[in-house]
């Protein structure tokens, strides 16, 4: 099981893609429970296809055999694991990431990509200076907005915040970001205020 606390040890491959198409892409993860956490920012590739993470979810591998619970008699869940160690083979974990840019002759654009990311197409979490190199325009958060899921808000901060634990001044970050993301919500303080108080919370 995968540990995601930050930094660069969040860089490395940790997945595939199993469903793609122009606006976002669906992999599975090669280690359960081994995803990173909402709003992370991922690449597919190659070509190199940039995602922020919106979903993350735990199902059977096969869906003809459901979940049962199993834990009734254990004191914890980490002894419900050592007791059924089938459950590792049995259950997969997966996330859904909407795509936010891509590179094309050497340099990033934000946007969607011509074409999706490729079936089998490796995914990695990006470390702290190819996150920043993406981030140094924030274009990507019309994208996130104007997604149509009704997660929208909290995917945007949670991918703000993720970037803000990458900066080397996370305040300036975010200061860029609130002034990126009122130019983007003119009109709607309401909507604008709900993410800032999850970014700087």
């Amino acid at each position: 099981m995968a540990d995601w606390a930050g930094g660069d040890s969040l860089m490395g491959r940790f997945g595939e893609v199993t469903e793609a198409d122009s606006a976002g892409f669906a992999a599975q993860c090669y280690g359960l429970y081994g995803a990173p956490p909402l709003g992370a920012l991922v690449r597919a590739g190659p070509p190199p296809i940039y995602g922020v993470v919106q979903r993350v979810w735990t199902e059977p591998l096969d869906p003809s055999r459901p979940v049962l619970a199993r834990g009734q008699a254990a004191e914890s869940v980490e002894e419900v694991y050592r007791e059924n160690p089938q459950l590792e083979r049995l259950l997969t974990t997966r996330l859904a990431a909407l795509i936010v840019g891509y590179e094309e002759a050497g340099r990033v654009q934000q946007g969607l990509p011509p074409m999706p990311p490729r079936i089998h197409c490796f995914v990695e979490v990006c470390g702290s200076e190819e996150g920043m190199r993406f981030m140094e325009r924030l274009d990507f958060l019309r994208l996130l907005l104007n997604s149509g899921s009704p997660l929208a808000e909290e995917v945007t901060a949670a991918g703000l915040r993720w970037a803000a634990g990458l900066a080397v001044d996370g305040e300036e970050f975010r200061r860029r970001a609130g002034r990126a993301l009122a130019a983007e919500l003119a009109g709607e303080a309401a909507r604008l205020s709900a993410i800032m108080r999850r970014v700087t919370g």
